[in-house]
Formats: structure tokens, C-alpha cells, sequence
């Protein structure tokens, strides 16, 4: 990172610290060396680079049709369901389908809104409704958890009983998880329906405590 981020403004190994800077691999201290190979250890640039494959090289671990497998040394959830899509099965067959890059970009350092991803689908697809649908509806879902989230830690700063609604939550916590690495299938009627029941049940809950008392900002 000292030499990638010492790089000329107009160079693209300065381009590709400034998208991995502002990363979720960033904050998590995951560097290159961990999907490019090399030796971070090393101060020169041999040293540094040693046993590194141009991504062009079939070999190298940032090979278009080897990113998912790299990507899911981390995110073997991820992995695992993107396998059962038929967008791995293009890929594997035919080099020609779409990976992680495809959505997040190469250091995964952006999720795509579902404008986006609509957009982005109709690279290969003529009418993805369905996948602009269940994007908003997990949007929709994560949204509502958030605000109970909120609403309970209000709840018991209140001394409000709210150990039922605290159990809905995690439930619902790990509903919207799952419906998230569930979404790498691309099954989206499963995964509309999913979320669907995730955001009923946050707002359910946040209701019944509203019901107890707590006011509309709170429970919020």
C-alpha cells in the first residue's frame, strides 16, 4: 500500500488504491496480496511483486473466471449460492458470465442501487423487473430492521418491556442476512419473498411497540 498509494495521480495503480481505499477491504485491512498474491512484506518492488500472474494469465487468482472462487475465500456463503445460478453456469461453460466484479466492482468497494442493477442487467437480459424488484424489496427489508433495531435499544433506554420485539429482531436480523447471500442464486421470486416477510415482521414488531407506548419518532 506505501508504494500504490505513493503512485502519480495519473497512473492507474493510483486509480485502483483510491476505488480500494474507499472499500469494505480497506476498513477490514484486506490488502492486495490477499486476491493478487505477492509479498506485502517486501519493500521492492521484485520482492514485492514475487509469484504475481498478469490478470490476463488464467492462472492468476484475478482471472475473470476465477474471481468467484478468490472473492469466496471470504464469502463462502456468497460463493456457495452464486454457484447454484445459472449465471455461474455461463460463466464456467463459457467464460462469458457475469462475476462479483460484474455487481461491486473490482475491489467491491460499491453495491449497486437497484437502478443500477437494472441497468446492469440488461447487458444480458431484456427486461430484469425482477431483479429491480427484489433489490428494493431487501432495500426495503435491511430499512425496516434498521429502524427496529433502533426502536428496541429506545425501548429498553425507556425501561419499555421489549423482549419479544428484541427476539423478533434477531430473527428478522438473520432473515435479511440470508435473503442477502440468498440473492447471489438470482432466484428472485425467492428472494422477493424473503425480504417480503423480513419487512413484515420488522414493522409487525415495530408497531407493537408503538402499541406500548413508545412515541412515532422512537419507534422509528
Amino acid at each position: 500500500m506505501a508504494c500504490h498509494r505513493s503512485a502519480g495521480d495519473a497512473s492507474e495503480l493510483r486509480h485502483t488504491y483510491g476505488d480500494w481505499a474507499k472499500s469494505i477491504h480497506a476498513v477490514k485491512g484486506v490488502g492486495c496480496e490477499h486476491c493478487h498474491g505477492g509479498n506485502a512484506a517486501k519493500a521492492d518492488k521484485a520482492g514485492a511483486h514475487a509469484g504475481m500472474l498478469d490478470s490476463s494469465d488464467p492462472k492468476s487468482p484475478v482471472y475473470y473466471t476465477r474471481v468467484p472462487e478468490t472473492c469466496g475465500r471470504c464469502h463462502a456463503g456468497e460463493l456457495a449460492a452464486f454457484k447454484e445460478s445459472r449465471h455461474f453456469l455461463e460463466l464456467s461453460t463459457t467464460g462469458k458470465g457475469p462475476n462479483c466484479i460484474t455487481c461491486h466492482g473490482a475491489m467491491a468497494n460499491h453495491i449497486l442501487d437497484p437502478q443500477t442493477m437494472a441497468m446492469t442487467c440488461t447487458l444480458c437480459h431484456r427486461r430484469p423487473t425482477q431483479a429491480f424488484g427484489a433489490l428494493l424489496s431487501l432495500n426495503h427489508a435491511a430499512g425496516s430492521t434498521r429502524r427496529l433495531k433502533r426502536a428496541v435499544a429506545a425501548a429498553r433506554a425507556k425501561g419499555v418491556e421489549a423482549s419479544a420485539q428484541e427476539r423478533e429482531l434477531a430473527s428478522v436480523t438473520r432473515l435479511v442476512e440470508a435473503s442477502l447471500v440468498h440473492w447471489h442464486t438470482f432466484r428472485m421470486p425467492e428472494v422477493l419473498s424473503s425480504s417480503q416477510e423480513a419487512a413484515r415482521r420488522a414493522i409487525t414488531a415495530l408497531n407493537e411497540l408503538k402499541l406500548k407506548g413508545m412515541s412515532e419518532g422512537e419507534a422509528k
